[in-house]
Protein backbone atom coordinates (compact mmCIF):
# COMPACT_ATOMS: atom_id res chain seq x y z
CA UNK A 1 0.00 0.00 0.00
CA UNK A 2 2.95 2.63 1.37
CA UNK A 3 4.73 1.95 -2.25
CA UNK A 4 1.36 2.40 -4.06
CA UNK A 5 0.88 6.15 -2.61
CA UNK A 6 4.71 6.59 -2.71
CA UNK A 7 4.64 5.52 -6.85
CA UNK A 8 1.54 7.98 -7.24
CA UNK A 9 3.38 10.58 -5.44
CA UNK A 10 6.50 10.58 -7.56
CA UNK A 11 4.25 10.39 -10.75
CA UNK A 12 2.78 13.50 -9.74
CA UNK A 13 5.82 14.81 -9.42
CA UNK A 14 7.14 13.93 -12.00
CA UNK A 15 4.68 15.35 -13.86
CA UNK A 16 4.76 19.25 -12.59
CA UNK A 17 8.83 19.10 -12.97
CA UNK A 18 8.11 17.99 -16.79
CA UNK A 19 5.38 21.33 -17.27
CA UNK A 20 7.90 23.33 -15.02
CA UNK A 21 10.62 22.34 -17.33
CA UNK A 22 8.73 22.39 -20.51
CA UNK A 23 7.20 26.14 -19.67
CA UNK A 24 9.75 28.10 -18.82
CA UNK A 25 12.15 27.86 -21.75
CA UNK A 26 9.34 27.90 -24.13
CA UNK A 27 8.86 31.42 -22.34
CA UNK A 28 12.42 32.25 -22.47
CA UNK A 29 12.73 31.15 -26.13
CA UNK A 30 10.20 33.02 -27.40
CA UNK A 31 12.08 36.06 -25.35
CA UNK A 32 14.80 35.21 -27.42
CA UNK A 33 12.89 34.76 -30.74
CA UNK A 34 11.40 38.05 -30.40
CA UNK A 35 15.06 39.95 -29.47
CA UNK A 36 16.73 38.69 -32.47
CA UNK A 37 13.97 39.45 -35.15
CA UNK A 38 15.12 41.19 -38.53
CA UNK A 39 13.49 42.90 -41.65
CA UNK A 40 13.29 39.27 -43.14
CA UNK A 41 11.88 37.32 -39.82
CA UNK A 42 9.69 40.15 -39.34
CA UNK A 43 6.16 38.44 -40.20
CA UNK A 44 7.55 35.41 -38.02
CA UNK A 45 8.55 37.45 -34.86
CA UNK A 46 5.10 38.67 -34.10
CA UNK A 47 3.70 35.60 -32.40
CA UNK A 48 6.70 35.24 -30.18
CA UNK A 49 7.27 38.96 -29.15
CA UNK A 50 3.22 38.59 -28.26
CA UNK A 51 3.93 35.26 -26.42
CA UNK A 52 6.52 36.14 -24.06
CA UNK A 53 5.02 39.96 -23.23
CA UNK A 54 1.92 37.49 -22.58
CA UNK A 55 3.74 35.05 -20.58
CA UNK A 56 3.52 37.31 -17.16
CA UNK A 57 7.28 36.40 -16.60
CA UNK A 58 8.77 39.77 -17.22
CA UNK A 59 8.08 43.02 -15.94
CA UNK A 60 9.97 46.53 -15.66
CA UNK A 61 12.93 46.85 -18.54
CA UNK A 62 12.54 43.44 -19.63
CA UNK A 63 8.67 44.04 -20.77
CA UNK A 64 9.68 47.12 -21.96
CA UNK A 65 12.12 45.79 -24.33
CA UNK A 66 9.44 43.08 -25.77
CA UNK A 67 7.24 45.58 -26.26
CA UNK A 68 9.96 47.95 -28.61
CA UNK A 69 11.14 44.71 -30.13
CA UNK A 70 7.53 43.76 -30.82
CA UNK A 71 6.75 47.29 -31.95
CA UNK A 72 10.11 47.40 -34.46
CA UNK A 73 8.71 44.21 -35.82
CA UNK A 74 5.77 46.21 -36.60
CA UNK A 75 7.20 48.90 -38.51
CA UNK A 76 8.98 46.34 -41.20
CA UNK A 77 5.15 44.62 -41.78
CA UNK A 78 3.76 47.52 -43.40
CA UNK A 79 3.02 51.61 -43.20
CA UNK A 80 0.04 51.07 -41.54
CA UNK A 81 1.18 48.85 -38.62
CA UNK A 82 4.14 50.94 -38.71
CA UNK A 83 2.23 54.32 -38.10
CA UNK A 84 -0.87 52.28 -35.74
CA UNK A 85 0.62 49.28 -33.96
CA UNK A 86 4.22 50.21 -33.61
CA UNK A 87 3.08 53.34 -32.35
CA UNK A 88 0.83 51.83 -29.66
CA UNK A 89 4.07 49.20 -28.72
CA UNK A 90 6.15 52.14 -28.45
CA UNK A 91 3.80 53.63 -26.09
CA UNK A 92 3.37 50.58 -23.79
CA UNK A 93 7.31 50.22 -23.85
CA UNK A 94 7.47 54.06 -22.69
CA UNK A 95 4.25 53.26 -19.84
CA UNK A 96 6.87 50.16 -18.49
CA UNK A 97 9.84 52.53 -18.43
CA UNK A 98 9.38 55.76 -18.87
CA UNK A 99 13.46 56.12 -19.73
CA UNK A 100 12.88 53.78 -22.66
CA UNK A 101 15.11 56.12 -24.90
CA UNK A 102 14.63 53.89 -28.14
CA UNK A 103 10.94 53.80 -27.86
CA UNK A 104 10.93 57.58 -27.20
CA UNK A 105 13.20 58.01 -30.25
CA UNK A 106 10.93 55.83 -32.64
CA UNK A 107 7.55 56.81 -31.26
CA UNK A 108 8.88 60.63 -31.84
CA UNK A 109 9.02 59.32 -35.76
CA UNK A 110 5.99 58.41 -36.41
CA UNK A 111 4.54 61.58 -34.43
CA UNK A 112 6.47 63.54 -36.82
CA UNK A 113 4.59 61.08 -39.51
CA UNK A 114 1.32 61.84 -37.81
CA UNK A 115 2.22 65.53 -38.26
CA UNK A 116 2.12 66.18 -34.69
CA UNK A 117 4.91 68.20 -34.22
CA UNK A 118 4.72 68.86 -30.73
CA UNK A 119 4.47 65.75 -29.44
CA UNK A 120 7.58 64.44 -31.72
CA UNK A 121 9.62 67.02 -30.23
CA UNK A 122 8.59 65.96 -26.45
CA UNK A 123 9.42 62.55 -26.99
CA UNK A 124 13.05 63.75 -27.97
CA UNK A 125 13.20 65.93 -25.24
CA UNK A 126 12.39 62.93 -22.89
CA UNK A 127 15.21 60.95 -24.84
CA UNK A 128 17.51 63.46 -24.49
CA UNK A 129 16.88 63.88 -20.96
CA UNK A 130 16.86 59.91 -20.20
CA UNK A 131 20.93 59.61 -21.56
CA UNK A 132 21.86 58.92 -25.45
CA UNK A 133 24.81 57.57 -26.97
CA UNK A 134 26.00 59.17 -29.53
CA UNK A 135 24.36 57.69 -32.21
CA UNK A 136 21.14 58.01 -30.57
CA UNK A 137 21.72 61.86 -30.05
CA UNK A 138 22.23 62.00 -34.22
CA UNK A 139 18.84 60.30 -34.35
CA UNK A 140 17.15 61.96 -31.60
CA UNK A 141 18.33 65.70 -33.33
CA UNK A 142 17.67 64.02 -36.19
CA UNK A 143 13.97 63.57 -35.49
CA UNK A 144 13.05 66.78 -33.50
CA UNK A 145 15.00 69.06 -36.28
CA UNK A 146 12.13 67.08 -38.94
CA UNK A 147 9.71 68.32 -36.86
CA UNK A 148 10.91 72.36 -36.19
CA UNK A 149 11.36 72.22 -40.08
CA UNK A 150 7.46 70.71 -40.59
CA UNK A 151 6.66 73.96 -38.08
CA UNK A 152 8.26 76.22 -40.30
CA UNK A 153 10.80 77.34 -37.56
CA UNK A 154 13.89 76.78 -39.67
CA UNK A 155 16.83 77.94 -36.99
CA UNK A 156 15.78 75.55 -34.47
CA UNK A 157 15.74 72.95 -37.26
CA UNK A 158 19.09 73.45 -38.87
CA UNK A 159 20.25 74.10 -35.25
CA UNK A 160 19.65 70.57 -34.47
CA UNK A 161 20.88 68.78 -38.03
CA UNK A 162 24.17 70.61 -37.65
CA UNK A 163 24.50 68.70 -34.65
CA UNK A 164 23.50 65.38 -36.17
CA UNK A 165 25.80 66.16 -38.88
CA UNK A 166 28.49 67.12 -36.34
CA UNK A 167 27.98 63.69 -34.94
CA UNK A 168 27.25 61.57 -38.03
CA UNK A 169 28.97 63.35 -40.90
CA UNK A 170 27.56 60.72 -43.66
CA UNK A 171 24.58 60.87 -42.80
CA UNK A 172 23.09 61.77 -45.85
CA UNK A 173 19.29 62.09 -45.05
CA UNK A 174 20.56 64.84 -42.25
CA UNK A 175 22.10 66.95 -44.94
CA UNK A 176 19.06 66.57 -47.40
CA UNK A 177 16.86 68.03 -44.62
CA UNK A 178 19.40 71.06 -43.52
CA UNK A 179 19.80 71.95 -47.05
CA UNK A 180 15.98 72.02 -47.41
CA UNK A 181 15.95 74.02 -44.16
CA UNK A 182 18.48 76.44 -45.49
CA UNK A 183 16.58 76.30 -49.03
CA UNK A 184 13.59 77.64 -47.25
CA UNK A 185 14.89 80.21 -45.49
CA UNK A 186 16.13 82.21 -48.59
CA UNK A 187 20.18 80.61 -48.06
CA UNK A 188 20.36 78.62 -51.37
CA UNK A 189 24.29 78.47 -51.20
CA UNK A 190 24.53 77.07 -48.01
CA UNK A 191 21.38 74.71 -49.38
CA UNK A 192 23.60 73.85 -52.50
CA UNK A 193 26.75 73.49 -50.50
CA UNK A 194 24.90 70.42 -48.53
CA UNK A 195 23.52 69.26 -52.00
CA UNK A 196 27.04 68.97 -53.18
CA UNK A 197 27.82 66.70 -49.57
CA UNK A 198 25.21 64.50 -50.46
CA UNK A 199 26.25 64.23 -54.04
CA UNK A 200 29.90 63.32 -53.37
CA UNK A 201 28.56 60.72 -51.02
CA UNK A 202 26.10 58.87 -52.71
CA UNK A 203 26.60 59.96 -57.13
CA UNK A 204 23.07 58.67 -57.60
CA UNK A 205 21.23 60.53 -55.51
CA UNK A 206 18.59 61.62 -57.49
CA UNK A 207 16.89 63.83 -55.17
CA UNK A 208 19.94 65.61 -54.22
CA UNK A 209 20.13 66.98 -57.66
CA UNK A 210 16.63 67.65 -57.73
CA UNK A 211 16.77 69.59 -54.67
CA UNK A 212 20.12 71.36 -55.83
CA UNK A 213 18.09 72.28 -58.85
CA UNK A 214 15.60 74.15 -56.55
CA UNK A 215 18.48 76.08 -55.37
CA UNK A 216 20.07 77.36 -58.64
CA UNK A 217 16.17 78.41 -59.61
CA UNK A 218 16.16 80.58 -56.53
CA UNK A 219 19.50 81.90 -57.70
CA UNK A 220 17.66 82.47 -61.41
CA UNK A 221 20.53 79.82 -62.94
CA UNK A 222 18.23 78.57 -65.22
CA UNK A 223 20.80 76.40 -67.19
CA UNK A 224 21.89 74.72 -64.23
CA UNK A 225 18.77 73.87 -63.32
CA UNK A 226 18.19 71.90 -66.44
CA UNK A 227 21.40 70.56 -65.29
CA UNK A 228 20.74 69.17 -62.34
CA UNK A 229 16.72 68.02 -63.36
CA UNK A 230 18.39 66.11 -65.91
CA UNK A 231 20.38 64.55 -63.88
CA UNK A 232 17.53 63.49 -61.56
CA UNK A 233 15.68 62.34 -64.38
CA UNK A 234 18.72 60.19 -65.95
CA UNK A 235 18.57 58.60 -62.35
CA UNK A 236 14.62 58.35 -61.77
CA UNK A 237 13.42 58.47 -65.01
CA UNK A 238 9.71 59.09 -63.23
CA UNK A 239 10.78 61.73 -61.36
CA UNK A 240 7.59 64.09 -61.98
CA UNK A 241 8.68 67.34 -60.19
CA UNK A 242 12.36 67.22 -61.98
CA UNK A 243 10.44 67.33 -65.29
CA UNK A 244 7.77 70.19 -64.58
CA UNK A 245 10.73 72.55 -63.26
CA UNK A 246 13.30 71.59 -65.78
CA UNK A 247 9.61 72.48 -68.52
CA UNK A 248 9.76 76.29 -66.02
CA UNK A 249 13.48 76.65 -67.00
CA UNK A 250 12.96 75.93 -70.73
CA UNK A 251 10.37 78.21 -70.44
CA UNK A 252 12.08 80.81 -68.82
CA UNK A 253 14.81 80.24 -71.38
CA UNK A 254 11.28 80.88 -74.26
CA UNK A 255 12.25 77.43 -75.63
CA UNK A 256 8.94 76.32 -75.67
CA UNK A 257 9.12 73.55 -77.28
CA UNK A 258 11.22 71.70 -74.69
CA UNK A 259 8.55 73.39 -71.65
CA UNK A 260 6.14 71.59 -73.59
CA UNK A 261 7.30 68.07 -74.10
CA UNK A 262 8.75 68.18 -70.03
CA UNK A 263 5.21 69.63 -69.03
CA UNK A 264 3.48 67.03 -71.61
CA UNK A 265 5.65 64.32 -69.62
CA UNK A 266 4.53 65.83 -66.24
CA UNK A 267 1.18 64.83 -67.12
CA UNK A 268 1.24 61.47 -68.51
CA UNK A 269 2.82 61.38 -65.32
CA UNK A 270 0.26 62.63 -62.54
CA UNK A 271 -2.67 63.30 -64.80
CA UNK A 272 -4.79 64.40 -61.98
CA UNK A 273 -2.36 67.69 -61.45
CA UNK A 274 -3.32 70.45 -62.80
CA UNK A 275 -0.60 72.99 -62.46
CA UNK A 276 1.37 71.50 -65.50
CA UNK A 277 -1.69 72.11 -67.43
CA UNK A 278 -1.64 75.99 -66.49
CA UNK A 279 1.94 75.84 -67.37
CA UNK A 280 1.94 74.07 -70.68
CA UNK A 281 -1.15 76.79 -71.28
CA UNK A 282 1.14 79.41 -71.09
CA UNK A 283 4.20 78.25 -73.48
CA UNK A 284 1.21 77.46 -76.34
CA UNK A 285 0.08 81.45 -76.28
CA UNK A 286 3.62 82.46 -76.18
CA UNK A 287 3.83 80.27 -79.16
CA UNK A 288 1.09 81.55 -80.03
CA UNK A 289 -1.47 78.11 -80.24
CA UNK A 290 -4.35 79.67 -78.84
CA UNK A 291 -6.61 76.74 -79.49
CA UNK A 292 -4.41 74.49 -77.53
CA UNK A 293 -3.62 77.41 -74.51
CA UNK A 294 -7.78 77.68 -74.30
CA UNK A 295 -7.97 73.73 -74.02
CA UNK A 296 -5.30 73.54 -71.46
CA UNK A 297 -6.77 76.56 -69.39
CA UNK A 298 -9.72 74.89 -69.54
CA UNK A 299 -8.41 72.38 -66.84
CA UNK A 300 -7.70 74.81 -64.53
CA UNK A 301 -9.87 78.00 -65.14
CA UNK A 302 -13.61 78.50 -64.49
CA UNK A 303 -15.63 78.92 -67.79
CA UNK A 304 -16.02 82.47 -66.85
CA UNK A 305 -12.41 83.36 -67.02
CA UNK A 306 -12.15 81.32 -69.99
CA UNK A 307 -14.80 83.62 -71.68
CA UNK A 308 -12.57 86.51 -71.01
CA UNK A 309 -9.50 84.94 -72.35
CA UNK A 310 -10.88 83.96 -75.17
CA UNK A 311 -12.40 87.60 -75.99
CA UNK A 312 -9.43 89.42 -74.81
CA UNK A 313 -7.39 86.89 -77.94
CA UNK A 314 -9.78 87.50 -80.42
CA UNK A 315 -9.69 91.43 -79.83
CA UNK A 316 -6.07 90.94 -80.01
CA UNK A 317 -5.73 88.81 -83.09
CA UNK A 318 -8.81 89.04 -84.94
CA UNK A 319 -10.52 92.35 -84.73
CA UNK A 320 -7.53 94.75 -86.05
CA UNK A 321 -7.23 92.36 -89.14
CA UNK A 322 -11.19 92.57 -89.91
CA UNK A 323 -11.18 96.55 -89.41
CA UNK A 324 -8.02 97.41 -91.89
CA UNK A 325 -9.64 94.75 -94.79
CA UNK A 326 -13.02 96.70 -94.72
CA UNK A 327 -11.13 99.81 -94.72
CA UNK A 328 -8.57 99.04 -97.19
CA UNK A 329 -10.82 97.88 -100.20
CA UNK A 330 -10.93 99.29 -102.62
CA UNK A 331 -8.42 101.59 -102.39
CA UNK A 332 -4.97 101.97 -104.63
CA UNK A 333 -1.97 100.76 -102.94
CA UNK A 334 -3.70 98.87 -101.09
CA UNK A 335 -1.73 95.74 -100.80
CA UNK A 336 1.47 97.25 -100.08
CA UNK A 337 -0.06 99.22 -96.93
CA UNK A 338 -1.56 96.08 -95.44
CA UNK A 339 1.64 94.77 -95.79
CA UNK A 340 3.08 97.27 -93.50
CA UNK A 341 0.29 97.45 -91.31
CA UNK A 342 0.65 93.79 -91.18
CA UNK A 343 3.92 94.16 -89.70
CA UNK A 344 3.49 96.35 -86.95
CA UNK A 345 0.25 94.83 -86.18
CA UNK A 346 2.16 91.75 -85.60
CA UNK A 347 4.83 93.25 -83.26
CA UNK A 348 1.88 94.89 -81.40
CA UNK A 349 -0.24 91.58 -81.29
CA UNK A 350 2.98 89.54 -80.02
CA UNK A 351 3.46 91.72 -76.87
CA UNK A 352 -0.57 91.65 -76.30
CA UNK A 353 0.13 87.96 -75.94
CA UNK A 354 2.91 88.44 -74.13
CA UNK A 355 0.73 90.05 -71.43
CA UNK A 356 -2.34 87.81 -71.69
CA UNK A 357 0.22 85.18 -70.78
CA UNK A 358 1.87 87.17 -68.11
CA UNK A 359 -1.85 87.76 -66.86
CA UNK A 360 -2.86 84.27 -66.97
CA UNK A 361 0.06 82.83 -65.22
CA UNK A 362 -0.89 84.66 -61.76
CA UNK A 363 -4.14 82.54 -62.13
CA UNK A 364 -2.55 79.22 -62.67
CA UNK A 365 -1.06 77.38 -60.18
CA UNK A 366 2.48 78.42 -58.70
Amino acid sequence: MRSGISAHVWTVALVFAAVAAVSQPAAADDRQECLKTSRETAAAAIAPCTRAIESGEYEGRDLSDLYHHRGYTWSWTSAADRVDRAFEDYTEAIRVDPKAVSSLLNRANIYNERHDYDSAIVDANQAFESGLSDHGKAVGYQARGNAYQAKGDYDHAIADFSESIRLDANNKVTLVNRGNAYLAKGDPDRAIADYDQVIALNPKSAIAYYNRALAYRDKGDVDRVIGDCSQAIALFPRYRDAYLNRGYAYQIKKDFDRAIADYSQTIALDPQDRDPYGRRAVAYLSKGDLGRSIADYSQVLPWTLMLTIFMMCVVVGVWPNLRRSASARGRPGAAVEIGEQELVEMRRRNAALERIAAALAKHSPA
